[in-house]
Order: C-alpha cells, then structure tokens, then sequence
C-alpha cells in the first residue's frame, strides 16, 4: 500500500485530488499538512487521520517517515521549494499546475529530478478525462488530416464570485500570473499532448477587478494577477491557435471547449454539451454529429491523474502521462505570454529556452 502526503489543503486538493485517489489502486492519504488547522481537521475526518499525521510543516511531514511520496497542492511559489527538498529526501513528487513561479525554476527542479532518478508527475488534469483521452486518440488516428486550426476557450465566472477577497491567486509575489497560469497551463498542455506545440505567440492580458479585501483584514490592495488573456500562438506544425482564458465571464460556471480544424474536418470537445464529441468529417455521410465517449475510457467524471502518478512511481508509463518535461513546456508558454503582454510584442519559445539554458 503506497503511502502518500499531501501539502496544502485547499479546494483543489480536497476535491479532486481526493475524488482521483478514492478511484486509485493501492494507495492511501497517510498524512497531510496545511498551515490552516481547519483545513487539517478536514482532511481527518476525509481520511481517518491521527492527529501526529497532521503537520503544519511541509519538512516536518516528509522527514515523518511516514509517506512514501509527496502530492504539492500549494500556492504555486512554494511548489519548486517544496519539490526540491522532498527530491532531496528520496521522495517522488506530484505537484499541481502551473509548475512554477519561472522556467528557470522549473528547469532546476528538472536537474534535480534527473539527478536523484526520481519521478516528477505535474497535474495537467485535462489529460486524464475520459472524453478528452478520446479526443486524442480520435485526433491521433488522423481523421481530419493535417492540422490548420485549434481554437481553445477555458472561461469561467470565479473572479466575479461576490465577495470574493484577495486570495493568493489575486497576488503575482505568490501567483506568478492569474488565469494565465492557472487555466493556460491545462490548454498549452492540451496542444502538446496533441503534437501541437506553440514555438511563439502574441498575448493581451487585462485586470478587471483591480482591487480586493484582503483575506485577514478590512484593508483593500490592488489585483496584481491577468484577470484575462488572450493569445495568439504559432504552432511548429505549421498550424495556429487562439486560445481564450478569462476569469471574469459573467452567467458561465466554467466553459472549456476544444476545436480542432484539419484538411479532412473537425473535431470539437464542450464540457458544457456534454460527453462525447462532434465530428465533422468530409465524405461522412453522417454529416455533423455527436459520437459518445467509448466505454472503455472510464466512467464520466473520472479523474485518473492518482492512478498516473501512482503508475509513475513504479516506472509505467502511458500516452496519457503527465510528466515534468510537459510541465516545462507550458511553463515557457506561460512566460512567454507574461512578457509578450507586458512588452506588446510577438515572443518566441526559444527566446524564453535561451535565457535559462
């Protein structure tokens, strides 16, 4: 039974990380640490914990001895320290998107991974759902031929949530970006799992909500994380994307949408239609329709990155698997659309590879 500990507590740890290792194989949560007692108390209850599995230091809980591995759901400036010194320990690490504050970062925890041999898996969550595994191996089998256009939209409505304070996500010292690190990392990961991978772009980002309460006091500070931002991509296909990320999309929960535009036809992913996707293909006589997901994908709403990660750690890989190497990749994207909307230029890939190397 593998032992893992998990380091932040929040929403998305108990949510989905928790719902993915409930269906994983072989595993149990054996200790966990969050600097907030609540969320402590939480997670006892969620996994039956004793209270000497609860740490309010991240150190403290991977010295325990009592985990075999370590799941990162942190803000995201202590990913990289966290991931470092849990490398340094022996210790696999699942760490949540986006990987870091920098690529530079993020290529020091890369060096660190290769020298100690030890497995980094990155929760780019969009690549273990069963209808977007589908679209995959649907795009990969080269029904629609060649690939001209990907149009990708991740909008939601939770920077307008009333009364919402200045959460770490609001603040780039801890943040990094906003819904450009938060929503891009899944979509620029989407494309290269899909071989699409950006080599440049163009990017517009804007502040809405340009100041909120902080989360401990009656004292209003200014949003210093994109609100939204919009790019424009050149992909090393020969293809393009425009990809749309905003936070301030009054009337939609979350809307997420894959297009996908080849020689041959289309192929398009909503997750507010539904399972499944549309195929429009030419010389299909079926015209345009909708194609469920196969069953042997899993059940709806299954969340496989646990099992991934836990298959990781064993050394078995898959199509599917989300490595650090990935996480490296959208990171560049995300700092290339950082300075891109900060400078008003085109900014390529291998100028953000450059500085670091």
């Amino acid at each position: 039974m593998k032992r893992v500990g998990i380091i932040g507590y929040g929403w998305v740890a108990g949510a989905n990380h928790k719902m993915s290792y409930a269906i994983a194989d072989d595993v149990r949560i054996a200790a966990v640490c969050d600097l907030k007692p609540e969320r402590l108390q939480v997670a006892k209850e969620h996994f039956g914990l004793s209270d000497d599995c609860l740490f309010s230091d991240y150190k403290a809980l991977i010295d325990s001895g009592k985990v075999d591995m370590v799941d990162i759901c942190t803000p995201n400036n202590l990913h990289c320290p966290i991931a470092k010194y849990a490398l340094n320990a022996g210790l696999p690490v699942s760490i949540e998107k986006p990987v870091g504050m920098n690529s530079k970062e993020v290529a020091e925890v890369q060096a660190l991974a290769k020298e100690k041999n030890l497995p980094v898996f990155i929760c780019l969550t969009w690549r273990h759902m069963p209808t977007t595994r589908f679209f995959k191996d649907v795009v990969d089998s080269g029904i629609i031929g060649k690939v001209y256009h990907c149009y990708i939209k991740c909008i939601k409505e939770s920077g307008l949530w009333e009364g919402r304070r200045l959460e770490w996500r609001f603040d780039a010292e801890q943040a990094g970006s906003g819904v450009l690190g938060d929503l891009g990392s899944h979509m620029f990961d989407f494309l290269n799992w899909m071989n699409e991978e950006i080599v440049g772009l163009s990017a517009n980002s804007a502040i809405f909500v340009k100041e909120r309460q902080k989360v401990d006091s009656d004292e209003i500070a200014p949003v210093t994380t994109d609100d939204s931002t919009s790019i424009i991509a050149n992909l090393k296909s020969g293809a393009t994307a425009n990809i749309e990320l905003t936070r301030c999309a009054k009337g939609l929960e979350q809307l997420v949408e894959f297009v996908i535009f080849g020689e041959k036809g289309s192929i398009t992913f909503s997750n507010e239609v539904g399972e499944g996707l549309e195929l429009n293909i030419t010389g299909d006589e079926k015209g345009r329709h909708r194609v469920p997901t196969p069953a042997e994908y899993g059940e709806q709403g299954s969340i496989f990155q646990s099992q991934s990660f836990l298959d990781m750690t064993d050394g078995k890989t898959d199509r599917y698997t989300s490595t650090l190497d990935g996480g490296l990749k959208a990171q560049y994207v995300i700092d290339a659309a950082l300075r891109s909307a900060k400078e008003g230029r085109y900014v390529t890939i291998e100028e953000i590879k450059n500085e670091i190397q």
